[in-house]
């Protein structure tokens, strides 16, 4: 992307909330980051958003131990520790936790319990038992098994999706094209269009994607017509976020002009895939089921992933990303919905360069045979009725 066709919003933060937790065993492989990693890994995503560490965290004996500072600046928490006693204390709303560096004994409020595992020191830094902290706090929590990641809300889930009912009957609205006139000629009503569309007014536009209701007839002008690949329209593909997360509205903007190159020639390309705004960290899940060619850094693309689906038709190509879930590799089966990597602003650059634009997700869609682009803009706003499913 070049510096964005459009400023990205700006986002004020507030310290994330909740505390990290792993609820369910997983294998007793080692770290969560080795050598074997395409790049950066993130394990855990609190409130939405994929929490980084300077120190990967460990597993022991099925158990997640993360950096007690990690923790306390997600929370929101007061951290201190006592390097005397080797004792790390957590207050935060009229709660305290207390625990020791090699001790599984630790006290709520002044309430001993004994934990299954014991806090630890690597690289100087204090790890705490995830597990332990947010049960002592009282967080949701859900572990993705076949993405090795652990999700934490710590607050209220805001319900953003506006998923349709019926999706099996997608319209393309043509010139002259109004709510009636489509209800009449599709043996509907326009009550019924707005309720499974989840429109606000009459207003309609060219090339707007209707989906029509259950027991309508067959669209007129089909979307199948207009992208003339009904494969790419199956209800097995998932849209690249899940129903929670925030994104911006975004527009067309295959074929439109980049200047960057790796060269810095001042040549202009192609842009080869549709930007999809939104905030650092936000999970990105992979649409097809299908199997990883490529992971890894690209100049261009920064940490990557490309996955080819199932029936070795397509190529999609997911760009930019902050970090990768654990152990993707070359080779690997991924599952349509699958957690894949986080939203960042990678690229542009030699490995590990950042900033050069603001944070989305660029998706690529190719013919695998040829490698010819696709413009995915209309795949993208049907599958975006199908999102992947929400961990809470």
């Amino acid at each position: 992307m070049n510096r964005c066709l459009r400023k990205y919003s700006s986002f004020r933060w507030n310290r994330l909330l909740g505390a990290f937790v792993f609820c369910l065993m997983i294998a007793a492989s080692g770290g969560m980051a080795s050598a074997k990693e395409p790049g950066p890994v993130i394990s855990v995503v609190v409130n939405g958003i994929g929490v980084i560490s300077d120190v990967s965290p460990v597993h022991q004996n099925g158990r997640m131990l993360v950096p007690i500072r990690v923790v306390g600046e997600a929370t929101g928490s007061n951290v201190s520790y006592d390097a005397t006693s080797q004792k790390v204390m957590l207050t935060k709303k009229g709660k305290r936790v207390t625990l020791t560096i090699g001790s599984k004994v630790a006290y709520v409020n002044g309430k001993q319990l004994k934990m299954d595992v014991s806090p630890i020191i690597v690289n100087k830094r204090t790890l705490v038992p995830i597990r332990f902290i947010s049960e002592a706090f009282g967080y949701r929590v859900q572990w993705d098994e076949k993405s090795a990641v652990a999700y934490i809300q710590s607050k209220p889930v805001e319900d953003k999706a506006a998923n349709v009912n019926y999706s099996s009957n997608p319209y393309v609205v043509q010139k002259g094209d109004t709510l009636t006139k489509i209800a009449a000629n599709h043996e509907t009503n326009m009550s019924a269009i707005k309720k499974n569309n989840h429109l606000s007014s009459d207003e309609l536009i060219v090339g707007q994607i209707l989906f029509l209701p259950k027991g309508a007839e067959q669209a007129e002008h089909s979307l199948a017509e207009k992208v003339g690949d009904d494969r790419l329209l199956g209800s097995q593909l998932r849209f690249p976020f899940h129903g929670n997360s925030w994104y911006e509205p975004y527009g067309d903007s295959f074929g439109s002009d980049r200047e960057w190159t790796e060269s810095n020639s001042g040549n202009v390309r192609r842009h080869e895939g549709i930007d999809i705004m939104a905030p650092k960290g936000t999970p990105i899940y992979s649409v097809s089921d299908g199997t990883i060619n490529k992971v890894g850094w690209n100049t261009y693309g920064g940490w990557r992933v490309n996955i080819t689906d199932k029936n070795g038709q397509y190529r999609m190509y997911y760009a930019h990303l902050q970090a990768f879930a654990p152990g993707l590799r070359v080779g690997k089966a991924i599952k349509a919905g699958q957690l894949i990597g986080f939203v960042g602003d990678t690229g542009y650059g030699g490995t590990g360069t950042v900033g050069m634009f603001e944070p989305h997700l660029h998706f690529g869609l190719y013919r695998n045979s040829t490698g010819q682009a696709i413009d995915p803009y209309d795949y993208l706003r049907y599958w975006e009725h199908n999102k992947a499913e929400s961990p809470f």
